[in-house]
Formats: structure tokens, sequence, C-alpha cells
């Protein structure tokens, strides 16, 4: 059975592109987005690139970065705000009692995109304080991923002028018009999961996301344990997959969709380090 395959040196020097400060990788559930996430800071990393990863508004898995040895961006709402406010009153005490309010409390509450807009503005203030720094978001939905990037133009409407909306359209600058995001929309190796992912990328590309790749992760059809083997070794169910993914990588010809290959490892540390190695061996041939 011939094997489709299809550029893996693209992803890499998508990655290593020192413009991409922030990365965000997004997509439906299931797809690996925070094992592709951890690989990537891992990757970046490498290459002597200071970076970290971030979980945004969810607990990160602290047992596995740990044993990946990733330093977590570990923000949190409530803090994040309380900075903020102290910043624009000149006073933490202050700050700090106004987050305990009814008020304040209420109003995330009824906002919930406001508490993104926060984090992510907090996140943009530190690679703007630091332009060495590198940070890889693991968004857990692309509908999370949307909400994340459509709560600053929210709120600029809301608000219509004033000091927030300033620093609103200064995040706006940040992330559309002096590109430093970088959005990789994930997905499985499947019909309706690249389905899915076009359709996500279109709709942030018409957000004016300035760049979008998108990645066919977990390929069966270009494992090297699969590869490697003689055809008539493969089960049924292989050779159905197989072709299958074959079908769909041949129509995928031509729209620039790197694929990371399956890794048959038992442990999602050993996955993560494989596709990180995967990642750097593949920079390495075009260079």
């Amino acid at each position: 059975m011939k094997v489709a395959t299809t550029s893996f040196s693209l992803l890499p020097s998508i990655l290593s592109d020192k413009k991409a400060r922030l990365i965000v990788i997004t997509g439906k559930g299931g797809v690996g987005k925070t094992s592709l996430s951890m690989a990537s800071t891992k990757f970046l990393g490498s290459l002597d690139r200071k970076v970290t990863y971030s979980s945004f508004d969810q607990s990160p898995n602290l047992e596995l970065l740990k044993s990946l040895n990733i330093d977590p961006l570990n923000l949190q709402v409530e803090s994040s705000a309380q900075e903020y406010i102290a910043k624009k009153i000149g006073s933490a005490t202050i700050a700090k009692w106004m987050m305990k309010t009814p008020f304040f409390m209420s109003l995330f509450n009824m906002l919930p995109g406001l508490g993104q807009m926060i984090l992510l503005g907090n996140i943009i203030n530190l690679l703007e304080n630091d332009p060495e720094l590198t940070i890889v978001l693991d968004s857990p939905s692309s509908g999370h991923a949307l909400t994340m990037l459509e709560s600053p133009a929210n709120f600029k409407e809301m608000f219509k002028t004033g000091l927030i909306v300033e620093d609103i359209e200064k995040m706006q600058r940040f992330l559309f018009e002096e590109e430093n995001l970088l959005l990789i929309t994930t997905s499985l190796p499947s019909q309706m999961a690249t389905t899915e992912a076009i359709e996500l990328g279109k709709d942030l590309i018409s957000r004016g996301v300035p760049q979008v790749t998108k990645v066919l992760n977990d390929s069966l059809s270009n494992c090297t344990e699969i590869t490697n083997s003689p055809e008539e070794q493969y089960p049924d169910f292989i050779k159905a997959k197989l072709s299958m993914e074959n079908e769909l990588i041949g129509s995928l010809k031509g729209e620039s969709w790197p694929i990371i290959p399956h890794f048959s490892l038992n442990k999602q540390d050993q996955v993560i380090n494989a596709m990180a190695g995967f990642l750097k061996s593949n920079l390495e041939v075009t260079l």
C-alpha cells in the first residue's frame, strides 16, 4: 500500500519564526492540542529560545510538565485583574479590597469574556516587557480561542472610550497589526475533523488573525512503525484506516497541511518528547 506523505518541515519552520511571539494551539476536543503545545514548547526551548507554556484559564497538568522539564506560566484571573486595577489606580491595597467586593465578584460572572481579556492582556504585557520571550498557549477548545480573541473587540465596543479602550487597542495592535500571533488549528486525519478545522481557520482569518496554520495530528499513514512494516502484516483495521487517511491526505494536497505522525508509545510524556524530537529533526533537514 502506497503511503501518502506531505512536507514535515513546514511546521517546525513556522514555529521557529521569531516573529511569532504568542503561539495559540487550538482545535476540537481530543485532537492532541495539549501534547502538541507541550512538544512545541520543548522544541522551541531546544533552539535556545526563551519559551514558556500556558494553559490560559485552565489548570495545567503540573506533574506532566515537571516530567517534561517545562516551567508553566500559571495565570489566574483574580490575581491578573487585581494587578491590572492596581496599576490603574496606583494602589495594590485598594485593588485587593476592590476585587473582594460583591460588585467585582459578580462582574466576572456576568461577563465571562472579561476574565479572558484580562488574562490575554497579562500575557501580552509579559511579551512586550520581554522581547525575547515566546509563549505557547494551549487553548482548550476552538470556541475558547474564538471567545478569547473576540473579547477585546466586544469590550471595546461596550466601553467606547477611556483608559480601558486604549489598553484594548494596544492589545489588538500587538496581536493583529504587528503580527505577533500565530494560531495553529489541530485536526485528526478524518474527513469530519479536517472539515471542522478548515471552517475554524476561515472563521479566525475573518476575525483578523494574520497567521493561521492547519496541522494534521496523529497520522498512522506517516508512522514509521507502519511504513517500515510489510503491508501483508497490517491487520485489516489498519489497512482500512490507512486507505482512508491516504485518500484524505491526497485530497488536501496543495493546502499546506503539515502532518504529525502517530507515535506508538505508552506514556504521554514519551509521546510529547518524541513529537518535540520529530519537530527538531525535521527543522534540521531544511537547514
